[in-house]
């Protein structure tokens, strides 16, 4: 490669508070080749992504693109100097047409007027151009993933994007949309000579299309490589961390005690049998009462999917649910909630709470039919109700505020509380501890084992395999939307053998 040609990171770190996410970190993204990025849950791939495209700023090193040393302090200014990233949760807006999305913000006039023609003509030559099966003036919203994954990468080509940054761009697709949007970064590379920075965790897609592949672990960069004689199986012990064996990591705080083993015998409270479609490749698992299973898997596995599929967000053509010995079937939260079924989001300020409403009318949100008396409710009844579960959650902060003025770890402790109120049979939890401090996670782990202890059935969605290997019984790994229910023996339990069982399936 020219001295002079290139995206170029040369010693980037990155720091978020006593938090090092990125460590001295340098790779090169060549025009017309495709860098590789791997690497385990955590690995500081996103934020490196970030630091690239203007998101975030670096705390050291130097970013260069064509030779010109640079510094991003936004999106925009990165986007000026040629470089696009297409994230992983997409940035369209679907209330608006397809011109519109390509054109926001860079809109064709003809005078002090928009030129909708011209736009709408560029549009429908841009969708033949990269396949999307829509028209200018379609509605986004209309449009299914695949093609509004294709649509962020034309509008990121349309804008004489020279670098190009793809996270985890594979997601959501079924293998044909795959298919089609590997060829289609291959083009771009060939024809047009784009550089682009690919996330990705699935092996065969990575050998598909890479030229290079970089594996990023902790912060740092472990390996890298060209992709036409880098073996598969280099691959894997560098994100996994060899020498990492043991049955635990040592020094992480882990409490190797725990709560006593579940027991397992008799009949379990709920069970799952070849769920699948709508991206989900078929899953069997089992928990039983006073057990906490844990779900492990990368990014894409199926993890959340499969929890909102049980909580009834989202559909599950195939298969079949058992929960207390009878067939579970559910069109909605309010039939899954009604069975006894409680669930903590992930993203809890996405959908998790209701911002205007106090900590305590958040908690007793779901439980509000139990306190209808001839069409009205007994506040005094649901107050004391709240104020019993409460006592037993340290929440610190006035619940009777939006619960937006509590910090995340008491947000996190009161969605707990509503948990508690509900009194499920089953408890779903994804990533229960994201955004909060060490010490809250201590506090929620111990919220986790006293439901436990009550004979109540916990499943954790979690991707920091310290804190599965502190709180669960047992660990099932999910792998390309697929789950056997088999759960790793305890004597092999470790952080690499987490690792190495999700990445070594992983494609």
């Amino acid at each position: 490669m020219s001295a002079d040609r290139g995206l170029v990171v040369n010693g980037v770190s990155k720091w978020y508070g006593a938090t090092r996410a990125l460590s001295n970190v340098s790779l090169e993204i060549p025009p017309g080749k495709v860098v590789a990025l791997i690497g385990h849950n955590g690995a500081g791939k996103s934020t490196l992504l970030r630091t690239l495209s203007g998101a975030d700023i670096p705390d050291g090193g130097a970013i260069s693109v064509d030779g010109r040393a640079v510094e991003f302090h936004s999106p925009g200014e990165a986007g000026a100097a040629g470089i696009a990233c297409v994230y992983q949760e997409l940035s369209l807006i679907g209330e608006l047409t397809v011109a519109e999305n390509l054109f926001l913000g860079a809109e064709k006039l003809a005078g002090p007027l928009l030129d909708r023609r011209a736009m709408n003509s560029a549009a429908d030559e841009l969708c033949r151009e990269y396949g999307i099966q829509a028209g200018a003036a379609g509605l986004v919203a209309r449009l299914p993933v695949a093609q509004r994954q294709l649509l962020e990468v034309a509008r990121a080509i349309h804008r004489d994007a020279k670098y190009l940054l793809l996270d985890e761009p594979t997601t959501a697709l079924e293998q044909t949309q795959i298919d089609e949007l590997l060829e289609l970064i291959r083009r771009l590379t060939r024809e047009r000579e784009i550089g682009v920075l690919f996330i990705d965790h699935k092996l065969d897609e990575v050998y598909a299309v890479a030229d290079h592949i970089v594996g990023l672990a902790n912060g740092q960069i472990v390996l890298r490589g060209d992709a036409r004689s880098l073996p598969r199986e280099d691959v894997v012990e560098a994100i996994v961390g060899a020498g990492e064996e043991g049955r635990r990591e040592s020094g992480k705080g882990v409490d190797v005690s725990r709560n006593a083993p579940a027991p397992q015998g008799g009949e379990a409270v709920f069970e799952v049998r070849g769920l699948a479609g709508n991206g989900l490749m078929g899953i069997n698992l089992k928990v039983f009462a006073g057990e906490i299973l844990g779900i492990y898997g990368l990014v894409g596995s199926g993890r959340s999917r499969f929890l909102r599929t049980v909580y009834g967000v989202e559909p599950a053509p195939e298969g079949a649910m058992v929960l207390r010995g009878r067939p579970f079937h559910l069109t909605s939260p309010d039939d899954a909630i009604a069975e006894g079924v409680a669930f903590l989001s992930e993203e809890r300020k996405f959908d998790g709470f209701i911002p205007q409403m106090s900590a305590t009318e958040n908690i007793v949100l779901p439980v509000l039919g139990r306190y209808l008396s001839a069409g009205l409710l007994k506040w005094g009844a649901l107050r004391r109700a709240a104020e019993t579960v409460l006592a037993g959650i340290p929440i610190r902060g006035d619940v009777r505020q939006p619960i937006t003025s509590l910090s995340g770890g008491n947000q996190q402790k009161a969605l707990f509380a509503r948990a508690v109120l509900q009194s499920p049979h089953l408890l779903l939890l994804d990533e229960p501890t994201k955004g909060v401090d060490i010490g809250a996670k201590a506090e929620i782990y111990e919220i986790i084992r006293h439901l436990a202890r009550q004979g109540r059935s916990v499943l954790v969605v979690s991707s920091e395999e310290e804190e599965l290997l502190e709180i669960a019984d047992r660990v099932v790994v999910f792998r390309n939307g697929a789950c056997d229910g088999e759960s790793i023996p305890e004597t092999d339990l470790s952080v690499a053998n987490l690792r190495r069982s999700a990445w070594t399936h992983a494609g």
